[in-house]
């Protein structure tokens, strides 16, 4: 067997190998639309994953806030009924 039938050989086990892992997504390499459905979808899933940690930030600074706010509260309502 010489390198150009290695080659060969190599590139169509690449490719048989590429068109079962994606058939196991669901995906048929050869449909386009199929493709970039798929592509959409890994897009949309980075959009949500970033926008969730986008909330988990927003909801751990409003619970900072909260409680900053809530011990601000408590001493200066300790301060107050300290000079009544």
């Amino acid at each position: 067997m010489d390198n150009e039938q290695v080659n060969l050989h190599v590139e169509r086990s690449a490719e048989l190998a590429v068109k079962r892992v994606f058939a196991i997504l669901g995906v048929d390499i050869d449909k386009p639309k199929e493709v970039e459905d798929f592509r959409e979808n890994l897009r949309f899933g980075a959009t949500l994953r970033r926008m969730a940690d986008k909330g988990t930030v927003a909801m751990a600074v409003t619970i900072a806030i909260f409680l900053v706010t809530a011990a601000a509260t408590g001493l200066v309502d300790s301060i107050v009924r300290h000079f009544k």
